[in-house]
């Protein structure tokens, strides 16, 4: 059996090894430059030897030759990071940077398991919209959300990163067709705009695969667009409502800019 074996290993081997290892193919795809660079370069013995050929440069060379922890191939900026909940506490508040002011930052974040603290330190981060989603109604909560989240957990953090940061934008996003009636909706809006949320996006839940939770209802258009005008009369700055509708819509981000900018001047 091994015998067969170690028969059929070698006749992979050799009908695999001129694809994978064939410097032909290899250079096919590759510019000319490259080609020339890796022809006139030292060869794999070289290498195992230890004598390579031009190494009257080695000496210029003042980069690390082994990737450090937590480098990474883009450019990281000084930004510190938590490795876990717990040490928000032992952390300065971060100075918002000066990036681009055309452009529009927004965060969508968890609940932090409700450690306010750590909201603090992302609603003070510099960015322009603090996005936290509720997901569903109250009555649903158990249902669709993780355990560990609730309503009211969720709304705690979307009211304090507005008392930490009124000049960011508090934005949250429900799923319609799970089982809600029309009462739970409208007191959920009316609880988040209480709750200073300023923006509400409504979109139609569509089950992604058949282990998630069944669609109980397709919302029509038309009752999308009662929910827009709804949420309209509450209160809420913007309000985007439709069956497409996420909670990263598109169409919402100019409105959004033009919010920012509004309030940025009025704060200058």
């Amino acid at each position: 059996m091994s015998l067969r074996c170690g028969a059929a290993a070698r006749t992979l081997s050799r009908v695999f090894g001129r694809y994978l290892y064939s410097p032909v193919r290899t250079l096919i795809y590759l510019p000319d430059k490259e080609k020339e660079f890796l022809q006139n370069g030292p060869d794999l013995q070289e290498f195992v030897s230890g004598e390579l050929a031009d190494k009257s440069t080695w000496d210029e060379y003042k980069g690390n030759l082994k990737r450090q922890k937590g480098e990474r191939c883009v450019k990281k900026h000084d930004v510190r990071i938590l490795e876990n909940v717990g040490e928000v506490e032992n952390m300065p508040l971060p100075q918002p940077p000066s990036w681009n002011p055309k452009i529009l930052v927004e965060c969508l974040t968890p609940d932090f398991r409700g450690d306010l603290k750590a909201v603090e330190k992302v609603a003070v981060s510099g960015l322009d919209v603090y996005a936290h989603n509720v997901e569903t109604v109250p009555e649903l909560q158990r249902k669709v959300r993780d355990p560990r989240a609730n309503f009211d957990q969720s709304l705690r953090v979307l009211r304090h990163a507005k008392e930490i940061q009124p000049g960011v934008i508090s934005k949250t996003s429900i799923m319609l067709g799970l089982g809600e009636n029309d009462e739970q909706i409208y007191a959920t809006m009316k609880a988040l705009r209480e709750a200073d949320v300023d923006c509400l996006t409504l979109g139609q839940y569509m089950q992604p695969t058949k282990r998630h939770l069944k669609v109980e209802e397709y919302i029509t258009p038309e009752k999308f667009k009662y929910w827009e005008k709804v949420g309209n009369e509450l209160g809420f700055h913007y309000t985007a409502s439709g069956p497409l509708v996420r909670s990263s819509y598109k169409a919402g981000e100019f409105f959004l800019k033009n919010l920012v900018a509004k309030r940025k001047t009025k704060a200058l």
